[in-house]
């Protein structure tokens, strides 16, 4: 661990709810931040009325203005946390490119779900749906809701690896907010699946709700090694569609912990789609974790 939480910079409102939700997090957790703000020429000029590709001239307004959004941001860090060790970092390149590759070396990335900042630099969704793939740290997406400072920690698990990886993630997070952790299993039993008979569709789902909990028991096993706090973990087994299950045990969480995907037994939690509909629909903060790298 390096000690250090990048966050994505554009000028927008969501950037500036990502902004103050690391603030918040580097003071819990002693971490120090950096702020970053790329910006890209590749994209068509729109400044004031000027509509064009980027010249060695529009190059110095893209440098001034994110020198700019980089201190208004650096400000309110100040003004937020006047003891928190904050750098600057502006630099050409795509978004997603760029936090992507100072990924390697931090802690975790913080970006606005959408952006929308005035330098044609914007966090968008595209690019915190990038940075879900490429980035080697974990990636948290701060939408536009409150930012909740109470709750669990609320994780999905799978029995993957991926699910495990996130339910160690989930931990060590409940671990510095001082909280809780709810595990979340969603399974289901296809329709077409359950015989006619009433007695024998209710022990089939008996039967896939306890495979689902031993599920949960072996990921806690396996994350135990990362919970020297004793993190209290509430497993929760229902049926249903894994996203909406997800989001449903997470109205009162302060923040939601998916894998990137899952490949586990049950295939019913953490797939592609379904970390992707989280972020589309959550209103709180999402954290998206990855394998560590080998």
């Amino acid at each position: 661990m390096t000690g250090r939480i990048v966050v994505g910079i554009d000028g927008s409102q969501l950037s500036g709810n990502a902004l103050e939700w690391a603030v918040a997090r580097a003071r819990l957790g002693g971490e120090h931040l950096e702020l970053v703000n790329s910006y890209n020429l590749a994209a068509p000029v729109d400044f004031f009325g000027y509509h064009g590709l980027a010249t060695s001239q529009h190059l110095e307004w893209y440098i001034e203005l994110s020198e700019q959004l980089l201190e208004a941001a650096n400000a309110r860090v100040r003004e937020l946390a006047p003891d928190l060790t904050c750098t600057v970092t502006s630099q050409m390149g795509h978004p997603a490119h760029t936090l992507a590759a100072v990924s390697e070396t931090a802690d975790a990335i913080v970006v606005g779900r959408r952006g929308l900042g005035a330098a044609a630099s914007a966090l968008l969704g595209s690019v915190s749906n990038q940075l879900t793939v490429q980035a080697k740290c974990p990636v948290i997406v701060v939408g536009a809701g409150e930012l909740p400072t109470e709750g669990p920690v609320v994780v999905g698990v799978d029995g993957s690896e991926f699910g495990t990886n996130a339910l160690r993630y989930a931990i060590a997070e409940a671990a510095v907010r001082k909280t809780s952790v709810r595990a979340v299993v969603a399974f289901d039993v296809l329709d077409g699946a359950v015989p006619a008979d009433p007695e024998l569709g209710a022990r089939m789902r008996a039967g896939v709700q306890e495979d689902v909990v031993g599920t949960i028991g072996q990921a806690l096993d396996e994350a135990q090694g990362n919970n020297p706090a004793a993190v209290s973990v509430d497993p929760v087994a229902v049926e249903g569609r894994a996203a909406e299950v997800i989001l449903a045990h997470a109205d009162d969480a302060q923040q939601i912990v998916v894998g990137t995907h899952g490949k586990g037994l049950i295939r019913r939690i953490l797939l592609g789609s379904v970390s992707r509909q989280i972020l589309n629909d959550a209103d709180r903060p999402i954290a998206v974790v990855d394998l560590p790298e080998s």
